[in-house]
């Protein structure tokens, strides 16, 4: 069945040029219903009224949906105010995609509609008892209008914003600027199960080599390969160890062989399935592979959805550091399959929880506010709005700083210090629970160098993190020395010297502020 992304809303609300902008974002085929219908039938959609009737001007709108859904395998289809009256016509666009409502105040429908007279047949005319034919035809579709959840604050004319907040309600993004490769990003329950018919869409035929870990070799891994194996595209499953300690080359030669021997050239795909570990290595070996194979990540963990599946970093670990070699490869396509958390365990979730909080710091007090919130520990209540909502702060900014030249740095806000303590611990504390640790301590860096504008945030992030059952101590027993080491050979240093992410409040981040080592431990 084609996915695509339905907007619809009563007339004024603004569907057709949210449509268009929203299809160019995303690089996808746009139909305007109603635009469709005229130039099928050669006349204006009101004459079609006035000559035929609204029954008759129904059944051609029905028609061009189902046309516009068979058109594409994906598209954005802009709908008539009244197109999802037809219960057969709801019915294909529920079972086909996803329908935005844009919800709009009556007066400003009103005053939108009134600067286009005669231009919509349901509102000419003059209304009963004083009253608009507008807010006679709302009171009649109120009901049917107040039935779909999924909805958009339209009563604005910001353009910009409600396609940003468009594409995090419909978990569609595209990420553009590292080169001729853009990223299509998905978010929802079930697309593992769309990867085969999405390759085959695209053209991307040749062999598969699907790397898996043997915490998601089965199901996920399988699942995939089966999934590519119906769309008559060859596949082969690759489980390796799981876990940070089997980052290393040879592990990544293991890969190698695998794409030597499942047939994988330049037409070739690899996937990744799994955790942040199995997309870095997966990412590296296609970015190595006959010098650069197109790869596509599933992510399986939180972590790894919000954060390292996005922006085509990858790499793999030496002895003395973590990511020490590694190459920028962005995938062609995410499918962030928030199906797969319901198996993640419980530890895991806290961890992704710790890289969401982190993008909320970095850009969204309303992502962070929206965490503090969560029931209890949080970790049962990782849905689709907080998965796309979390990636939608990452994309914007390697959007905007696509190799880390300046901006992006601020996404290191954790781990510079993250990264120090996991590496000292010998990879015993997992990566969301050392980026805790790394987002608490560079708060508290920060108010010691005087640089923090905003008072208490670093107690505000222990609180929050220590809730979600996150560390926020750098362990009393780590080794200090091997925590100097580890920070000292941090990827990020320039000229020796070590280079931080700070939060001077939530939304704004200093980027490279230089460290001595012996001050940033404290």
């Amino acid at each position: 069945m084609p996915q695509h992304f339905y907007i619809y809303g009563p007339p004024g609300s603004g569907k057709s040029t949210l449509g268009q902008a929203l299809a160019g974002q995303l690089g996808l085929p746009f139909t305007d219903l109603d635009a469709a219908i005229e130039q099928a039938a050669g006349r204006p959609v009101r004459e079609l009224f006035a000559a035929e009737g609204e029954p008759a001007f129904r059944v051609r709108e029905a028609e061009q949906l189902r046309l516009a859904v068979a058109s594409a395998p994906e598209s954005v289809i802009a709908l008539g105010g009244g197109a999802l009256l037809d219960p057969a016509s709801r019915t294909l666009a529920e079972q086909s995609g996803r329908i935005l409502f844009l919800e709009t105040p009556p007066a400003v429908l009103e005053a939108r509609t009134g600067a286009q007279p005669g231009v919509r047949p349901l509102l000419t005319g003059r209304g009963h008892a004083a009253r608009t034919p507008l807010a006679e035809l709302l009171e009649r579709r109120a009901a049917h209008y107040a039935s779909f959840p999924l909805r958009l604050d339209a009563g604005h004319d910001r353009l910009e914003e409600k396609l940003a907040q468009a594409q995090i309600r419909l978990g569609a993004f595209r990420i553009r600027g590292m080169g001729r490769q853009e990223t299509d990003v998905r978010v929802g329950a079930g697309l593992l199960d769309s990867l085969g018919r999405r390759l085959r869409a695209a053209g991307w035929t040749g062999a598969s080599l699907v790397v898996a870990d043997t915490n998601t070799a089965d199901p996920y891994g399988q699942a995939a390969v089966d999934a590519i194996r119906q769309a008559g595209v060859a596949a082969t499953l690759l489980t390796i160890p799981a876990g940070e300690v089997h980052k290393r080359l040879e592990t990544l030669a293991r890969l190698w062989q695998g794409c030597l021997e499942a047939g994988i050239d330049r037409g070739g795909t690899v996937v990744a399935v799994g955790g942040g570990v199995v997309g870095d290595l997966a990412g590296f070996a296609a970015a190595t592979w006959m010098r650069g194979v197109r790869w596509i990540g599933v992510p399986t963990t939180l972590l790894a959805m919000v954060d390292s599946s996005l922006g085509g970093k990858t790499a793999i670990d030496l002895p003395a550091g973590k990511n020490l070699v590694g190459a920028f490869h962005p995938p062609a396509l995410v499918l962030a399959d928030t199906r797969t958390l319901q198996t993640l365990p419980v530890a895991e979730r806290r961890c992704g929880l710790a890289e969401a909080v982190k993008h909320g710091v970095i850009a969204d007090p309303g992502l962070l506010a929206a965490i503090e919130a969560l029931p209890g520990n949080g970790a049962a209540t990782c849905g689709d709005a907080l998965v796309a909502r979390a990636m939608a702060v990452k994309i914007a900014v390697i959007q905007q700083d696509p190799y880390e030249k300046g901006i992006r740095a601020a996404l290191n806000l954790g781990h510079t210090l993250g990264h120090a303590v996991e590496l000292a611990s010998g990879f015993t504390l997992r990566h969301g629970e050392a980026v805790a640790i790394g987002l608490v301590a560079e708060a508290r860096l920060a108010e010691r160098l005087g640089l923090a504008a905003e008072p208490g945030l670093s107690d505000r992030l222990a609180r929050l993190l220590a809730r979600l059952g996150l560390p926020v101590e750098i362990p009393p027993g780590l080794d200090r020395e091997a925590l100097r080491r580890a920070l000292l050979l941090d990827k990020k240093n320039e000229a020796g010297t070590i280079r931080f992410a700070l939060p001077i409040r939530i939304g704004e981040i200093r980027t490279r502020v230089a460290v001595d080592p012996a001050v940033a431990i404290g």
